[in-house]
């Protein structure tokens, strides 16, 4: 499928066949979220459809699959597949792999903090891993495959700048030293990505990143969220004081945070073509880094996915 065909309408085409083949209604779905993934909770059914954009595949999502399944059997606080009829994930005629999760309706005005983080992930850094093989930790391998996949529209001038950042990173990474021992990890650890059940405890979900790896990683994509989102510091606090470890007084911070920065550039680049918004903020975001602006707010990218008509 083609990077440009991941609109809010080629989402919604792929809701409508993967329910039909699970045996799901997909009408009066609600979109509940659309970036790099689609998130639908359907109607008159207490289930959650989540649709896998352009940086994930078949193989991707079926180790999503059996991730859900493992942290289930270990009782790890997590989001829980729906059992179909059929396997799951289910794939479209356009080569979209879909799957359907327990919806887990949240409290308004009681959102998980920070602090929540903590104990979901102690679980996952405590386990020992599953039989199947985890991917290692690769964050700048899993970027220069996203920067050789950049559709021809993207600016040759910022790629070149891209390209040049992974090959710092990559000669740079290898020389951090870690502290804690390497472990299974979230790979994509912050409050967007917690949730409450329904006795209101937190729960991880979004799985498409674990790995093994180190655990410092699992504590950055918060604090990065706080520094550039405005998030509190003070919520972020009692997360390292709950975990027993705060990477802030850690030498490698500075090239974790560099790294997550180069991350979030990469995962949006099928996006940017149709989506003038998340294109505008994704150049001021790469300005800023190459200034050494490590501080800069940003615009979370979900609130620019604004498709161009037609």
């Amino acid at each position: 499928m083609r990077p440009e065909a991941y609109t809010a309408e080629a989402f919604r085409r792929a809701l409508d066949e993967a329910c039909a083949a699970a045996g799901l209604p997909s009408a009066g779905a609600q979109l509940m979220h659309l970036t790099v993934n689609a998130v639908y909770r359907l109607h008159g059914t207490p289930v959650v459809a989540r649709i896998a954009g352009p940086q994930l595949g078949l193989d991707d999502v079926t180790r999503v699959v059996a991730l859900a399944h493992w942290l289930e059997r270990e009782g790890v606080p997590a989001v829980r597949l729906v059992r179909l009829p059929g396997p799951q994930p289910v794939a479209t005629d356009d080569r979209m792999y879909v799957t359907f999760w327990h919806y887990l309706p949240q409290p308004h005005g009681d959102p998980p903090g920070a602090g929540e983080l903590a104990g979901p992930l102690r679980r996952v850094h405590g386990l020992r891993p599953p039989a199947y093989p985890l991917p290692d930790w690769d964050p700048v391998a899993v970027d220069r495959a996203r920067l050789r996949r950049a559709p021809q529209d993207v600016p040759a001038a910022e790629l070149a700048y891209l390209h040049h950042l992974a090959d710092r990173l990559g000669e740079e990474l290898p020389q951090v030293r870690f502290v804690l021992p390497r472990s299974v990890i979230h790979g994509d650890a912050h409050i967007g990505n917690l949730l409450r059940d329904a006795r209101g405890r937190p729960v991880l979900c979004d799985l498409d990143f674990m790995c093994v790896g180190p655990p410092e990683w699992d504590l950055v994509a918060e604090l990065m969220g706080c520094l550039r989102y405005g998030r509190s510091l003070t919520d972020y606090q009692h997360l390292v004081d709950a975990y027993g470890f705060d990477p802030r007084s850690w030498d490698g911070l500075p090239a974790l945070a560099r790294v997550h920065a180069l991350n979030v550039l990469t995962v949006v680049l099928p996006l940017l073509g149709p989506n003038p918004g998340m294109r505008a903020e994704w150049r001021r975001r790469i300005t800023a880094l190459r200034e050494g602006d490590t501080t800069a707010p940003w615009i979370p990218y979900r609130t620019l996915h604004r498709p161009e008509p037609g």
